[in-house]
């Protein structure tokens, strides 16, 4: 595919990228205020756990649900940890995970999942839906993903009062994007996480599409001691301005430790996306690649151990107690 062809395709990205299912809950509102409810479309007996639902404005007007569910430790904090003498935290730290979702899953579907597993790793979680997914307003976009996050992370710092250096970014997916691009502008993030997420969103639509020959350097030369950029620069991205979720192209620039998950039997984004990120982070942590596929990596046994020693690298083993 040449790249005049490969570009017109991607004018018409928004039904390849974003798939919203129907939504698989319902936002009601009661004297307490915003609570969530599964609809037919929800799958098996579900309970959501108890948590702040509010609606959000963007920057781009959109109107979207985020959930924020607050863990709540079983026992008091350890003695002698927390107080004025172990600054500059006051308390132990609580990690929140601030989630990205897939293209194809909503808030509904997310929620339950995950709300265990961040029982398990005493944190606090917050899910969110794109506009135009779930109850969110709006459709979705490229644009409009990026003013969602904004959206959520300026709620969670500015109104529930959560340190910008205890928010873990998590983007499965489609969420890397919107979770590479805040990182790459928010520096003080305590850490992200990746999984199954792809290298750059051109060459996941369209692995065929070649890099543009003026932006090469002799591109199609084959004489002796003349170097084209490929050889020059074999791990050079496609260029950022050209890409859409570059986030090859993004990552070097985030400051926080990475944590990479990926399934080496991942059909929809090769491992070998993974493996890339993976080498370009400036402090990446120990990666995950288990014999999974691109929707199963967090069914896996060792998912939820690795994402709590990647936690407590960055808080220290008595982070949430």
């Amino acid at each position: 595919m040449g790249l005049g062809s490969s570009l017109m395709a991607l004018a018409g990205y928004g039904s390849v990228v974003f798939r919203p299912p129907k939504p698989t809950y319902r936002i009601t509102e009661g004297p307490d205020g915003l609570a969530i409810a599964p609809t037919a479309n929800a799958r098996g007996d579900r309970k959501y756990p108890g948590g702040v639902v509010v609606r959000l404005q963007t920057a781009r007007g959109g109107s979207i649900v985020a959930v924020l569910v607050e863990h709540q430790p079983a026992a008091a904090p350890v003695a002698g940890f927390g107080t004025a003498a172990s600054a500059p935290f006051a308390v132990p730290r609580r990690p929140t995970i601030l989630l990205s979702h897939g293209t194809a899953i909503d808030l509904g579907r997310v929620l339950l999942y995950y709300s265990e597993v961040a029982k398990d790793l005493r944190c606090n979680l917050c899910v969110y839906d794109y506009s135009g997914y779930g109850e969110s307003r709006g459709s979705p976009s490229i644009p409009n993903t990026i003013a969602d996050i904004n959206a959520v992370f300026t709620w969670l710092t500015q109104q529930r009062g959560i340190r910008v250096e205890d928010i873990v970014l998590y983007g499965q997916s489609l969420g890397s994007g919107p979770t590479v691009d805040l990182a790459c502008r928010q520096k003080r993030v305590a850490g992200i996480v990746l999984n199954g997420a792809f290298a750059s969103g051109v060459r996941q639509l369209c692995p065929g599409i070649p890099r543009p020959a003026w932006f090469d350097i002799y591109p199609n030369s084959e004489l002796p001691g003349v170097l084209c950029m490929r050889q020059l620069c074999p791990g050079m991205p496609w260029p950022a301005w050209l890409d859409i979720y570059p986030n090859s192209a993004l990552l070097p620039s985030v400051w926080a430790p990475v944590c990479v998950l990926h399934g080496t039997q991942d059909k929809t984004v090769g491992v070998e996306a993974g493996r890339l990120l993976h080498s370009l982070a400036r402090k990446p942590a120990a990666p995950y690649f288990p014999a999974c596929g691109h929707e199963d990596v967090e069914l896996s046994v060792g998912f939820v151990p690795h994402l709590r020693r990647f936690l407590e690298g960055i808080f220290g083993s008595a982070y949430g107690k």
